[in-house]
């Protein structure tokens, strides 16, 4: 396309901007004054009807967020209290091979010997 082409299209598409907006002026230039509260009223109250709707998706997602932190908070507290479980098992498991050593030393040489 040419730049005149394009010129003759950016002035349509703005013409037709302002004939939809001179449309609009005839409108409300025709209105009584109770007609045009009662419109704006009525765009007023879809308004608040939309932004209640969106409210109640912000509280449902708010209520999911706080539902999913306190469940990875949970899952954060019982891995914190398995992990030293782990370790208590490892160190009963390592007390318990002392004794056995103990106890075969003890079988084996009538002695009995400590070990640290």
């Amino acid at each position: 396309m040419s730049d005149r082409d394009l010129i003759i299209e950016r002035l349509e598409k703005k013409l037709a901007e302002k004939e939809k907006e001179i449309r609009e002026l005839r409108k409300v230039a025709g209105m009584s004054i109770e007609e045009l509260k009662s419109e704006i009223i009525r765009e007023i109250s879809e308004e608040l009807g939309k932004l209640k709707a969106l409210e109640g998706k912000v509280a449902e997602l708010n209520k999911t967020v706080e539902s999913l932190m306190n469940e990875v908070l949970y899952l954060k507290a019982e891995i914190a209290k398995s992990e030293p479980k782990s370790r208590d098992i490892r160190e009963i498991s390592e007390i318990t091979e002392r004794e056995e050593k103990v106890e075969e030393r003890k079988d084996s040489e009538d002695e009995i010997i400590v070990c640290d």
